[in-house]
């Protein structure tokens, strides 16, 4: 490997302990050690382009799916198990195939010996049948490599260790680090995101966008106190769109925006991120009504989701997050204000004028 502190190329044995045998410079990570591609110099590359040079905060779990070695997929299998009755069949039919042969090679004798042998055989047969009747077929599944806890180990740990701090620009997004930029109620008319990527929302708070856009950020759709628009930040996947679904159907009168990752961006695109989950029985018995609705404008996709495939949100380059979450806040408020427009014109936001008084009197 190239010691990324004197760019010398080094032996496995010219670098012991991970110090390098030239410059006596210790480094973090080791390929031989940490697995293929996790070197410094090739995880500085990938800071720095996803940082802006440090210009932007990431958190380690967004790093950890742009610096991925590899994200395996396996599709579903079917069920190869066999029936009772199916290996009885094929364990009747070798012993007569066998009785027969022996029979017309070697004689009566030879096919009792064969008889006996193929009598265990069917047993056997018959025996793995009923252990594997209820095996069910090849389950899916999708992961990235190297796995979330190495890589936060190798980064938070390795890494501080030997440099003293994390990588210009990467905020730590672990258990308890995330930050609650405001608190008590929101301010009228201020845009609340409805985010349950905990890495997303530590991202947008390291990067000050709470502040600059006037955001209120919720972990659930039970934190929403507000009464301005709903932005929706969500995986490509089943629970993301069920996620905008239940959104809109206790906030009426709300404008929610979705601004999850699309399918049409992960589906079918060999470069995003695939992970697997079990979707829930209750959606497969009964589809609630979105999904019946996309099933027939874009069967590819309905069944992309039934069959539980998700690309997580904190996958999307840092710098196409940010700008999505900032047009889809500019749609939020302009849709309000859309809203607010035709009701005024309506009548609905102002109170009549009360009449004038009567006048008294007369003749």
């Amino acid at each position: 490997m190239i010691c990324p502190n004197c760019r010398a190329s080094l032996l496995r044995k010219e670098r012991p302990g991970s110090v390098c045998g030239k410059c006596g410079r210790p480094y973090a990570l080791d390929p031989k050690v940490h697995g293929r591609g996790m070197h410094d110099t090739r995880i500085r590359r990938v800071v720095d382009k996803a940082t802006d040079g440090g210009r932007r905060n990431v958190t380690v779990t967004q790093l950890w799916y742009l610096a991925r070695t590899g994200n395996p997929v396996r599709e579903a299998g079917p069920d190869n198990s066999i029936s009772p009755r199916t290996a009885h069949s094929i364990g009747a039919g070798l012993l007569a195939g066998l009785v027969l042969l022996g029979l017309l090679v070697h004689g009566r004798s030879f096919a009792v010996l064969l008889l006996s042998a193929g009598t265990a055989v069917s047993a056997l047969v018959y025996g793995a049948a009923l252990s594997a009747r209820d095996m069910p077929g090849t389950r899916a599944h999708g992961f990235v490599l190297p796995p979330e806890r190495s890589f936060r180990s190798m980064i938070c740990k390795r890494w501080v260790q030997v440099y003293g701090h994390l990588p210009p620009g990467i905020v730590d997004d672990g258990a308890g680090r995330e930050a609650r930029p405001y608190t008590g109620q929101p301010r009228p008319g201020a845009v609340e995101v409805l985010c349950p990527d905990p890495a997303v929302r530590v991202f947008l708070a390291a990067n000050d966008l709470p502040a600059r856009l006037d955001l209120i950020l919720a972990a659930a759709p039970g934190e929403l106190c507000g009464t301005g628009p709903v932005v929706v930040l969500h995986d490509a996947g089943l629970r993301g769109l069920q996620l905008v679904a239940d959104a809109r159907a206790q906030l009426p009168g709300r404008v929610v925006v979705d601004a999850g990752l699309p399918l049409r961006v992960v589906v079918g695109n060999a470069k995003a991120v695939r992970l697997h989950e079990d979707p829930p029985e209750s959606v497969l018995e009964e589809p609630p009504q979105w999904l019946r609705e996309l099933a027939p404008a874009a069967p590819d996709h309905a069944d992309w989701l039934v069959e539980g495939w998700f690309s997580p949100l904190a996958a999307v380059p840092p710098a196409v997050l940010e700008s999505a979450v900032v047009r889809a806040v500019r749609e939020a408020r302009g849709a309000a204000d859309r809203e607010q427009r035709e009701a005024v014109a309506a009548g609905f936001l102002s109170w009549p004028q009360s009449p004038e008084p009567a006048v008294e009197g007369g003749n």
